[in-house]
């Protein structure tokens, strides 16, 4: 979702945190979800990024959108229709994970932009 600040809007993305298998994969084995939660939510506020209450496994990161460009080196698209859809440039929604820094990237499954629901399709069901 973006915000009307057409020259830098704001925008968010979620942040769903990896699963403790996927932890234990990459080699941080018995991390407890909250710890793994709060380094994490560190390092996104201390790159710049308004970082959310926690949802069970995941939370919102917002920040305008050249600080996502420059952080995750991805060019960023708006849909400047009504709802503000946001895309990476060649329309996916989930960030690369390679510019995380790697004492946190073990942490996240994934970081993504969400549509917002589309009333007309459920109500055509």
């Amino acid at each position: 979702m973006a915000s009307l600040d057409k020259a830098d809007p704001t925008v968010s993305a979620v942040v769903e945190l990896a699963s403790e298998e996927e932890r234990t994969a990459a080699g941080q084995p018995g991390l407890h979800d909250n710890h793994a939660t709060s380094q994490l939510k560190a390092n996104l506020t201390k790159a710049g990024f308004e970082v959310h209450a926690p949802f069970q496994t995941s939370f919102s990161i917002g920040a305008k959108k050249s600080l996502f460009e420059e952080f995750f080196g991805q060019k960023l698209l708006i849909d400047e229709g009504l709802l503000g859809i946001v895309t990476i440039d060649g329309g996916a929604q989930e960030l690369s994970l390679d510019n995380v820094p790697d004492d946190v990237k073990a942490y996240v499954h994934s970081i993504a932009f969400v549509s917002p629901p589309s009333f007309h399709e459920l109500t055509n069901r």
